[in-house]
């Protein structure tokens, strides 16, 4: 479990997140969901300790970030987008580095078969189209086997069929006991794996339980002030 109180970030005197409290329950998936320049990958670098989140106290299952640092690391992980990838090593060489450093059990093959990576699992990432990158970068998830998946926008460049396995692979993470906060423009999807959804609106966060509302229709109502049409 993931316990969040306090946390504020400022850029200069710009601020961006601002005394947000919050908890992330084990065997959950939580959305969070803004424009873009909003503050959502700033708040998954704060909960990973890349950013200073001022006052704020972040325990994940009762281990303080500033208190036992690595200790709290080690129960996460986080990489923010493909670019951070090393363009000249490969799939493999990543999913190696990931299993050594984070202590992990989980095969790597298996991964690569229930990913469909095996066709470029020994190319280097450079190669890679963002669809394969994509997909590297959630074997590195499955791979590193951490309790707190933060997934910053990882539909990016999937096709219909790549986003369904996703999904997939999103719920039996969460079966599995797995607590995930996932941030995404893709509303529908957004909608079919969240149990809970965090609109991060005016350096707030706004929290709705998914009873099977329009995402859409309450992305359009809190951001951009339109309410649905009713015929």
């Amino acid at each position: 479990m993931l316990e969040v109180s306090h946390l504020n970030f400022a850029f200069g005197k710009q601020g961006l997140l601002s005394d947000l409290s919050f908890t992330l329950a084990a065997g959950s998936i939580t959305g969070l969901v803004a424009p873009n320049g909003t503050g959502k990958t700033t708040l998954l670098r704060c909960l990973c300790g890349l950013l200073p989140s001022g006052p704020g106290v972040l325990h994940l299952n009762g281990i303080d970030l500033y208190r036992k640092r690595t200790a709290y690391l080690a129960q996460l992980f986080f990489l923010e987008n493909s670019t951070q990838l090393y363009a000249d090593l490969t799939v493999a060489d990543h999913l190696k580095y990931v299993r050594k450093m984070w202590h992990s059990s989980v095969s790597i093959q298996d991964t690569v078969g229930e990913l469909e990576v095996a066709g470029y699992y020994r190319k280097r990432i450079r190669d890679l189209s963002l669809g394969m990158k994509q997909h590297a970068l959630l074997a590195m998830y499955l791979v590193a086997d951490p309790q707190l998946l933060l997934i910053d926008e990882p539909l990016n460049g999937l096709d219909p069929t790549s986003i369904q396995q996703f999904e997939r692979i999103f719920t039996q993470l969460k079966a599995a006991g797995k607590t995930l906060l996932v941030s995404s423009h893709q509303m529908d999807s957004v909608g079919r794996v969240s149990d809970d959804v965090f609109f991060l609106k005016d350096q707030h966060i706004l929290a709705e339980p998914n009873t099977g509302q329009d995402m859409m229709a309450e992305y359009s109502r809190i951001f951009l002030g339109q309410e649905a049409a009713h015929g």
